[in-house]
């Protein structure tokens, strides 16, 4: 399953959406990004990528990243279900958060996206072996292409409010490819 793994780094991607918010005083930051990555296990390593990225810039507690097709939807509203092609998850530091006991989780739909950006097919969950070879593998560890985020992110009380997020204005730009 994991024969597809090139050294080379992820390909093109861009940030559609980042938010910072506080559960249980845990520090987490979700992204979704937009990526040019046709094959299943290619969406996975940029994730990754950009997940190691943003835990070693930000420092949250947990790190989700939603990888979307770039002929996908772009709107906030609709990147969900079918919309996302991979899933990552990473907690630096397992013990410091309730939602995940692994350092690593990804899962991804194992088929192409259609010509609309949407992907339909068999939803593949990874082992922890296989997630930490990909890590390794990685060496330039960087953003999505030099991109700011358009929408500053956010720190949400379990209560669902948002407030600006103190100190952690947009990232700062990562060199291009």
């Amino acid at each position: 399953m994991m024969s597809g793994f090139s050294n080379t780094p992820g390909g093109h991607c861009k940030t559609l959406y980042q938010s910072e918010f506080k559960r249980d005083n845990e520090k987490r930051l979700i992204a979704v990004i937009s990526t040019d990555d046709v094959e299943p296990l290619a969406r996975v390593r940029t994730g990754v990528r950009i997940a190691r990225h943003l835990a070693e810039t930000l420092h949250p507690d947990l790190v989700i990243v939603q990888v979307a097709d770039h002929r996908g939807p772009t709107t906030r509203a609709d990147l969900r279900g079918q919309a996302i092609g991979a899933e990552i998850v990473h907690a630096p530091h397992p013990a410091k958060t309730l939602a995940t006991t692994k350092p690593w989780e990804a899962r991804y739909i194992d088929a192409l996206s259609t010509e609309a950006g949407y992907y339909f097919g068999t939803r593949v969950d990874m082992r922890l072996t296989e997630l930490e070879a990909v890590n390794q593998q990685i060496e330039l560890v960087e953003g999505c292409d030099g991109d700011v985020v358009d929408e500053e992110p956010k720190t949400a009380s379990a209560g669902g409010t948002a407030e600006p997020a103190g100190g952690h204005d947009k990232p700062a730009k990562a060199p291009s490819h």
